[in-house]
């Protein structure tokens, strides 16, 4: 079976402790780009993970890998250890660096280097399939964007690009004008939005967010839910319901499903609908989804019943 989707970018293995802890999880498997794909792969198996990774992924990757039929040409071994993430969560919900945590080395990010993507590999892999959408977790920098605009003036593909945190601040946003040329697809968290737009209220960053050229926007807002953002439309859609056990990639794994959804025709209600389903899929467990046929259905199906709830209360018809 052919790839439609590429999720690319960044591997971790992750571990959790929450307020009050003393212990953690065990580790999980994460990373932006694999939840991005698992909200891909919720919905369709014409995706593939295009990821540098370290030796050790095969421990956690193969078993879920091979019951999944997550194909695996696409990660490519830099080094000998994956992005190992020790998050300590808040009270508030947000989270840090555990500070309990002793790392393999002293130099530990350095393996966040070598974990980096770059255009002439993402260009591998979307000349060689039709491409309709890409994700991606990435900073500001001029060169990368440029060169991936070349790529996608070439292949054609849609980009859905998630912000990563250090480089949403105003004084960016030059060069966040210069991604906009190749990335029409965004996604965004309350915090991240607050510093690059300079602004602290909802309103104030969808209104920002409408002046912005992107066709669609993901505005995440945490444990409250999202915004289904356009330049003409907006609306807000509380969390979908489900059982809640650990927050870690929901942002990511929402913003794989919008892609997915935006780039298969949905409009602005259902995508941002499909996004929160499969926010809701990654939250029931730690780590990624375990088996993605076995909640398949049950994902569209929540879909529906929602899109049919919330068309009622905007009044679309």
């Amino acid at each position: 079976m052919g790839y439609e989707y590429l999720a690319c970018g960044n591997v971790m293995l992750d571990s959790v402790r929450f307020p009050g802890e003393t212990t953690r999880s065990q580790e999980n498997i994460g990373g932006p780009s694999t939840f991005a794909y698992s909200g891909i792969k919720l919905y369709t198996d014409k995706v593939m993970q295009a990821s540098h990774v370290g030796e050790d992924y095969h421990t956690l990757f193969d078993p879920w890998m091979e019951k999944n039929g997550v194909e695996g040409k696409g990660f490519d071994v830099k080094c000998d250890h994956c992005n190992h993430s020790w998050l300590l969560f808040k009270d508030d919900g947000t989270y840090e660096r555990d500070p309990e945590q002793v790392y393999f080395r002293d130099d530990w990010m350095q393996d966040f280097g070598y974990m980096k993507i770059s255009p002439e590999e993402i260009g591998y892999w979307t000349s060689r399939e039709p491409i309709k959408g890409i994700y991606l977790a990435q900073n500001v920098d001029y060169t990368f964007w440029n060169k991936l605009h070349e790529i996608q003036k070439r292949d054609g593909f849609k980009m859905m690009w998630e912000m990563e945190s250090p480089s949403s601040y105003f004084k960016f946003m030059d060069a966040v004008m210069n991604a906009t040329k190749t990335a029409s697809l965004f996604s965004i968290n309350i915090q991240e939005a607050q510093t690059l737009f300079n602004v602290q209220t909802d309103e104030d960053v969808i209104a920002a967010l409408q002046k912005m050229p992107f066709e669609y926007t993901l505005f995440r807002v945490g444990e409250r839910g999202a915004y289904s953002v356009t330049p003409t439309e907006c609306y807000y859609l509380p969390p979908a319901p489900g059982p809640v056990v650990d927050p870690t990639g929901c942002g990511n794994t929402s913003t794989g499903s919008a892609l997915y959804a935006w780039c298969e025709g949905h409009d602005a209600l259902m995508t941002g609908i499909m996004a929160n389903v499969g926010s809701s899929m990654n939250i029931r467990q730690y780590g990624i989804i375990p088996d993605f046929k076995e909640v398949r259905d049950e994902a569209f199906e929540l879909a529906k019943q929602l899109y049919s709830e919330y068309s009622v209360k905007y009044g679309i018809k």
